[in-house]
């Protein structure tokens, strides 16, 4: 089974699995319109507005199955795929203040060849009172579709201000890899290894949320990569 038909199956049977199973157990699902969908501060819609709709069931102790899709509006950066479609097994654990969690994903790209993909994901969670310490690692092994491995790394901060219903996050990561001279690692690392920063500003009333973005990275706009750059983005998301 090749790449694009295995990401197919995972995603339609995620979706199944998120459609049939909300009447027994605890499930979640939101859709987003933004500005500009953005990845480790790298446009992934080519710096055009997109949808992007989200689900989440949980299948047993701890074990989550989750399912998204997105607009990708002919991507360059993706070979002109016009659809993201992410499916993932997720396991997490609560331990005091603490939550870790580790998960197996894959990113399918409707519309292009060659370009899907596989990664893990382990993070840990710290609260402390209205704020929360993240720490998350994605690591893509070597793949023909992104040029070699890839491992993205991310501390971020958020806090809700108390009495508001407004809650501020920031981030900062580290994307780092191997090039196996094909020139796909330039899909994750345009230009090489860099760093991405993020603040965020959400405003919260019921299942409505309103959100800006300001992303920027350290790469240099001399290589070529025009949707690296500094952007100020903005969200609206409803959860169900």
């Amino acid at each position: 089974m090749n790449h694009l038909h295995a990401a197919a199956l995972a995603l339609a049977l995620a979706t199944a699995l998120l459609a049939g199973a909300a009447p027994a157990a605890a499930a979640s699902f939101d859709i987003e319109a933004s500005s500009d969908l953005r990845q480790h501060g790298l446009s992934w819609s080519g710096g055009h507005p997109t949808l992007v709709a989200h689900g989440s069931v949980e299948i047993g102790a701890g074990l989550t199955l989750d399912a998204g899709v997105a607009g990708l509006r002919g991507s360059a950066r993706h070979g002109g795929a016009r659809l993201l479609g992410e499916a993932a097994l997720r396991y997490e654990r609560q331990s005091g203040p603490w939550r870790w969690w580790g998960e197996l994903q894959g990113l399918g790209f409707a519309g292009a060849r060659g370009q899907d993909y596989a990664q893990l994901r382990a993070g840990t969670a710290l609260g402390i009172g209205p704020a929360q310490v993240v720490v998350q690692a994605d690591w893509a092994p070597p793949q023909a579709a992104i040029g070699g491995g890839n491992l993205h790394m991310r501390v971020l901060a958020r806090t809700g201000v108390p009495g508001t219903p407004i809650t501020l996050a920031a981030a900062i990561g580290r994307t780092t890899g191997n090039d196996d001279g094909s020139g796909q690692s330039r899909r994750l690392r345009p230009c090489g290894n860099y760093s991405d920063f993020l603040i965020d500003a959400d405003h919260v009333r019921g299942a409505l949320t309103l959100g800006a973005t300001l992303t920027a990275t350290t790469i240099d706009r001399g290589c070529g990569a025009a949707d690296a750059g500094a952007r100020l983005l903005f969200r609206a998301s409803l959860g169900f």
